[in-house]
């Protein structure tokens, strides 16, 4: 999984952004009550969490945002918490294109 996606962080999000993301993150999911979302969203914020890792991340690592763009919005939508609700026409576009380039 893409950790960028995973965390709902751009790619040119600098360290205080990802921090504060993988934060509110881990309050929405705490290892309490879901382990694996809470293990997910440590190993997305390891691998991106200071400039040297996400040079390594985005030079050698060619996972794909998920195994389908529903399976990112999904995974996207949990993270988030709750039901998400309906996207903008243009926002889901764009979505969709993005992870059609993988």
């Amino acid at each position: 999984m893409n950790p960028f996606h995973l965390l709902g962080i751009k790619e040119t999000a600098g360290n205080e952004e990802i921090r504060s993301a993988y934060l509110e993150a881990i309050k929405a999911a705490p290892p309490e009550r879901d382990a694996e979302l809470f293990a997910e969203l440590t190993r997305a914020y390891e691998s991106i969490k200071d400039e040297r890792a996400r040079h390594k991340y985005i030079l050698f690592n060619r996972d794909c945002p998920g195994d389908s763009p529903l399976d990112t919005l999904v995974r996207w939508a949990r993270v988030r918490g709750g039901v998400p609700r309906p996207l903008p026409f243009d926002a889901m576009k764009e979505f969709l294109r993005k992870c059609s380039k993988r």
